[in-house]
């Protein structure tokens, strides 16, 4: 991995040099993070600054530095790959058609901050969230885990923080298994420890008079895990951003108080992971050649018993004494025809 410098006015400084570790971790619907460990030379002191930006070379992928610690002749450098927590949307957006609305969504609340997002797109899909007061982060955050859509911020050229919604591809023919010999190790994580699947979802009002609402994510023959939300917040009437007062009629509050539930049991889910250490030397699927970050793949583990579908969903490039890649994968649990 090749990294450059570049300052506050995306003036190139400088490659990243003598450092003894880096972490780079996208994430497919999350924002990604790095973590860099370097000598503490006069240059890496001049160029490891808050608000300074390392471009990867092979992707273009970008890190913002917002932690720098100096101790014993080292430097600790963190940061994430996205900007998006820089900003809160003051208003109430209605996000009906992604990544579209999304995309205007960054327009409205730029207020100065360096992002670029497309002026169109041919990636549609249909949603119903509302959000207000959020930080973008994580608004797209909770609609790319709905729409199993992911988001990275690039350079473009000369143009920075590039924001872009994609779709991650199925790869049938791809498969990570003991047999082909390109997994070293394994590790496999099934936690229902914090799921439910129902949610009692209590609004405006008091005692018998309170408004409440199921929503009910049971499967056929699956024991019921209850989850109360307090929804008090949600209020049938309401003021818009020019301060215009409106009321929901029944339908749409209670569509309102159905979407909280459902993002709530979002937060919730049953936990099925599979992480996995690639190995370099097998070229039989090469990641970013074979298959990318957001793909959906098959894995075959004879030491877990299973065959299923899984989307590659963080990836850790670790640059160290040499090259090595941690996948975690996440059970895709849509339909593969």
């Amino acid at each position: 991995m090749e990294f450059f410098v570049y300052d506050q006015n995306n003036k190139k400084i400088d490659v990243l040099q003598n450092y003894s570790s880096i972490q780079w971790k996208p994430s497919y619907d999350s924002t990604g993070t790095f973590e860099i460990h370097a000598l503490e030379t006069e240059n890496n002191v001049k160029n490891m600054q808050l608000g300074y930006k390392l471009v990867k070379q092979e992707d273009n992928t970008i890190g913002l530095i917002e932690y720098v610690y100096s101790k014993d002749g080292s430097l600790e450098i963190r940061g994430h790959l996205d900007n998006l927590a820089d900003r809160i949307n003051t208003s109430t957006a209605s996000l009906r058609k992604v990544p579209a609305d999304l995309y205007q969504l960054v327009n409205k609340n730029k207020r100065d901050l360096e992002i670029t997002v497309p002026e169109s797109t041919e990636l549609s899909i249909n949603l119903e969230l509302d959000t207000t007061w959020d930080d973008l982060r994580t608004t797209f955050s909770d609609v790319c885990t709905k729409t199993g859509l992911g988001y990275r911020m690039l350079k473009k050229g000369a143009v920075f923080n590039c924001l872009e919604v994609y779709q991650g591809s199925l790869r049938k023919n791809v498969v990570f298994s003991e047999d082909i010999g390109n997994m070293v190790a394994q590790s496999y994580l099934q936690d229902m420890s914090s799921y439910k699947n129902v949610a009692i979802v209590a609004g405006e009002g008091e005692g018998a008079d309170r408004i409440v609402v199921e929503v009910n994510r049971m499967t056929e023959g699956e024991r019921r895990f209850e989850l109360y939300v307090d929804a008090k917040d949600l209020q049938k009437t309401w003021m818009d951003e020019e301060g215009t007062q409106h009321t929901y009629t029944d339908e749409e509050y209670e569509s309102q108080l159905i979407q909280r539930g459902q993002s709530k049991l979002d937060e919730s889910r049953l936990v099925d992971e599979f992480t996995c250490d690639i190995d370099l030397t097998n070229q039989t699927f090469k990641y970013n050649v074979d298959f990318f970050l957001g793909d959906i793949i098959r894995v075959k583990s004879r030491k877990y018993n299973f065959s299923k579908y899984f989307r590659v969903s963080s990836v850790n490039e670790i640059q160290e004494d040499g090259y090595s890649i941690k996948a975690t994968l996440t059970e895709y649990r849509g339909g593969v025809d």
